[in-house]
């Protein structure tokens, strides 16, 4: 009998040890999974050619779920996205503000060129959200060529600086490329 509480008593003591083991740990990682999601994005961010661009984006997306190459992906294209429009918006403010025949035409082909980039970026994001990588890779790659037309037709109409008030844009959506086609090389 006392042989059977004596095993009874370490079994208990062995069990209560383990659960207490299990609960501490569990409760040691919560505050972990934080930093784990902030260490993960910053060792994929410096992946990229853009790592602060990278960071930026990414962490300041707050509907971001996960840390995961995926949803870093999504995030990295709707920050092209936001950056895209806005540049639209300025190419097209720009366009209704100047009387100049050449700078009209500069304008009106940036701001078309980045509405399409805008149209495109979208699309990339609902395939993004269906996991269809391959399409979203290609919207992106699009949008970085309507980002280039834009950029030449500076030099083929007028032959001037792209104001810095658009090119700060133009510059923020090319980082934003560099850093996507490495997250979709990784999604690969």
């Amino acid at each position: 009998m006392e042989c059977f509480m004596y095993t009874n008593g370490v079994f208990l003591t062995t069990v209560s040890q383990i659960f207490l083991l299990v609960l501490l740990l569990s409760a040691s990682k919560l505050p972990v999974e934080a930093d784990d999601d902030k260490t993960i994005v910053t060792k994929l961010c410096y992946e990229t050619l853009e790592p602060d661009v990278c960071l930026n984006c990414v962490l300041s997306d707050t509907s971001r779920g996960t840390s995961n190459v995926s949803d870093i992906t999504h995030s990295v294209l709707f920050c092209m996205y936001s950056q895209t429009t806005f540049a639209h918006q300025t190419a097209d403010r720009l366009f209704q503000n100047t009387a100049a025949v050449d700078l009209k035409q500069v304008f009106r082909v940036c701001k078309d060129r980045m509405f399409s980039a805008s149209n495109t970026l979208w699309d990339g994001l609902t395939k993004m959200e269906v996991s269809d990588y391959k399409s979203a890779h290609v919207s992106a790659r699009v949008a970085h060529a309507y980002l280039l037309r834009c950029d030449f037709a500076f030099m083929k109409y007028g032959k001037v600086v792209i104001p810095s008030e658009l090119l700060n844009y133009m510059v923020q959506i090319k980082r934003l490329f560099d850093v996507a086609q490495i997250m979709f090389l990784l999604l690969h």
